[in-house]
């Protein structure tokens, strides 16, 4: 997509966001799901991303400072991929 409308002024960008914190609670269940089970691998995470860190990065894309940025994956997640 990024090749096929480079010539209208068509960017196709993306962000690939870590792990965020937002309003939603997660309760435990019978299931196995929650933050119990999440725990052990926050480690790894770091310190989570601020909903507006990872707005921010979106708007930067869509910015015309990065008028020539085109076909990208930018991970917002602290360095995480890098591991």
């Amino acid at each position: 997509m990024a090749a096929m409308y480079r010539d209208s002024g068509i960017r196709a960008n993306a962000i690939a966001p870590g792990g965020t914190k937002t309003g939603i609670t997660v309760n435990a269940d019978p299931a196995g799901h929650g933050p119990q089970v999440l725990a052990r691998y926050m480690g790894n995470v770091g310190r989570l991303a601020e909903a507006d860190e990872q707005a921010a990065a979106i708007v930067f894309l869509a910015s015309d400072a990065a008028a020539n940025i085109n076909g990208v994956v930018l991970p917002v997640d602290n360095g995480w991929a890098a591991v």
